[in-house]
């Protein structure tokens, strides 16, 4: 019953996030209860949180118009990796070394602070990533194939 349960969300979630990327792409919407008010009109009840998970985990900006009036669009595929300035800080002041093996990525940080990294790694959802396990120095980060693993690599490196 659970499984049956945690499909039938996922399975809304990814309707919900469709409509939104259907409704920023046809209309100039700039605010979080302007997003909201659209999802309900589309047949969505949401919540202020559930907004913001969905504009952070479709990487969704806010963009000015020729008027100066801001909305969302979708981030550049340049921004795709891109992680929040939380992220950026915590990352180059924690780690010292990143590498790979196969599709299994290592992440080496000072003592302490491997946790607020994989903490803050997770909540970005990286293309291609399965999961993390953090200790106190070391993050495990377990990607689809070797291919994921090589581009996610790639990407940290030029973080630090």
């Amino acid at each position: 019953m659970k499984d049956t349960n945690v499909k039938d969300l996922n399975s809304l979630k990814v309707s919900r996030q469709e409509v939104i990327l259907e409704l920023i792409e046809n209309e100039n919407i700039g605010t979080q209860n302007e997003l909201s008010k659209r999802l309900e009109d589309a047949g969505f009840a949401v919540t202020q949180a559930t907004i913001s998970r969905d504009i952070r985990e479709l990487r969704l900006v806010k963009v000015a118009d020729s008027h100066g009036n801001y909305h969302y669009e979708v981030g550049k595929p340049k921004e795709k990796y891109q992680a929040s300035h939380k992220f950026y800080s915590i990352f180059m002041a924690s780690v010292f070394k990143v590498d790979y093996a196969n599709n299994l990525v290592v992440i080496r940080c000072y003592t302490g602070m491997a946790q607020a990294v994989c903490a803050t790694m997770d909540s970005l959802e990286w293309p291609g990533v399965i999961g993390t396990v953090s200790g106190d120095d070391t993050i495990l980060v377990i990607t689809r194939d070797e291919e994921n693993a090589h581009e996610l690599v790639k990407t940290l490196r030029e973080i630090r």
